[in-house]
């Protein structure tokens, strides 16, 4: 991924993107700056792949890397942080969050991760439910349909049976 492989996201007035190089940044419909967020540097030997996503009025970002991996919301309209929520567990992950509505209750942020899918709470952060089995690299994007989550990931190599023994230095 280069510095700029994330999808930028629109609320309709406003762009919201995610430059792996820097941070956030949000511009108005003239293309003039709102505000920018500096958020690195990132230690994601592949790149950050994931994309923002609003959400209550809230831009929405993962940044899951190989080192301080973490899920950030910052205002839409000032860009200052709302919530982060530390994910030291998660590396290698590539996939951008969706969001899931309860009928008239909550709103949930899932979020695919290194070997495991998370919800949080789009208010607070708060860990909700969380799920183990995934590949520690993801990069697909879940779907909902109706109340059922599917979501697709492998990564070759990852899983125990398939990891490969390296021999020790003398022996090389």
């Amino acid at each position: 991924n280069d510095p700029a492989a994330p999808t930028p996201v629109s609320d309709g007035k406003n762009v919201y993107v995610f430059f792996a190089g820097y941070g956030l940044v949000s511009y108005d419909a003239s293309g003039r700056e709102r505000w920018k967020l500096p958020m690195g540097p990132f230690t994601n030997f592949h790149g950050m792949g994931a994309s923002p996503i609003l959400a209550e009025g809230k831009v929405v970002m993962i940044c899951d890397q190989d080192q301080e991996a973490f899920l950030l919301a910052v205002d839409q309209d000032s860009g200052k942080p709302v919530w982060k929520v530390e994910r030291p567990e998660m590396v290698h992950s590539f996939s951008t969050p969706i969001i899931y509505r309860r009928g008239s209750g909550m709103t949930e942020l899932i979020v695919p991760g290194s070997y495991q899918m998370t919800s949080y709470d789009v208010s607070t952060g708060k860990l909700l439910w969380w799920i183990r089995g995934l590949t520690y690299q993801v990069k697909s994007g879940p779907v909902l349909a109706n109340d059922t989550l599917y979501f697709n990931g492998w990564a070759p190599g990852g899983e125990p049976s398939e990891r490969i023994e390296l021999p020790a230095f003398e022996e090389m």
